[in-house]
Parts: structure tokens; C-alpha cells; sequence
């Protein structure tokens, strides 16, 4: 077995790509994975954070954008935000940045 250290310095993030088949925007996931890389880099901050694309995170709200935060330090934070792109988006590159600065 060989042992590496995480590429991204402050963690991981991961999309719900399940979630987007519920309300009929099945590639919500990868639109939001893409935008998010493309404005971590804007910011160069895109070495901190993976931005990748999930199945099924086990929350299932209705109408609702799960995500998921996965430091390399400390505890997996699981959140939900409203199904439209654009606050789905603006929420969650706000926590990213949020993630970045502590």
C-alpha cells in the first residue's frame, strides 16, 4: 500500500448528481461541479478545493440541492440549498469561501 497526501489543501467537496433527476435538471450536478472549478480558479483557490460530482448523499429533501464538504481536517458537513441553479450555485461557492478563509 502507498500512502499520498490530499492534492486539494483544505478538502473536498461533492455534489449530489441524484438529486437533480428529481426535479427534472438531471445535469445539475456537472453544471454546478463545472462553474464552481471555473470560479475557484478565478479566485485561485481551485488547488484548496475538489469540486466533484456525487451519487446519492443519503438527504433527500424535497426540491432541494444536496452537498457535501469534506475537510481534510475534522468532520464531513452534509448541507442542502434550493433546487435553482443560481442559489444553488451562489450558496455553495459562499460556504467554499467560507471554508477557504478559516
Amino acid at each position: 500500500m502507498k500512502k499520498f497526501e490530499p492534492k486539494f489543501t483544505t478538502g473536498s467537496l461533492f455534489i449530489c448528481s441524484k438529486c437533480g433527476q428529481g426535479f427534472n435538471s438531471p445535469d445539475q450536478a456537472e453544471k454546478l461541479k463545472s462553474e464552481l472549478r471555473t470560479d475557484l480558479k478565478k479566485i485561485e483557490a481551485h488547488t484548496k478545493v475538489r469540486v466533484m460530482v456525487s451519487g446519492c448523499l443519503g438527504i433527500c429533501e424535497n426540491d432541494q440541492q444536496t452537498f457535501a464538504y469534506y475537510p481534510n481536517i475534522g468532520p464531513a458537513e452534509i448541507f442542502t440549498t434550493d433546487k435553482n441553479f443560481d442559489t444553488a450555485k451562489s450558496e455553495i461557492f459562499g460556504l467554499v469561501q467560507d471554508k477557504i478563509s478559516t
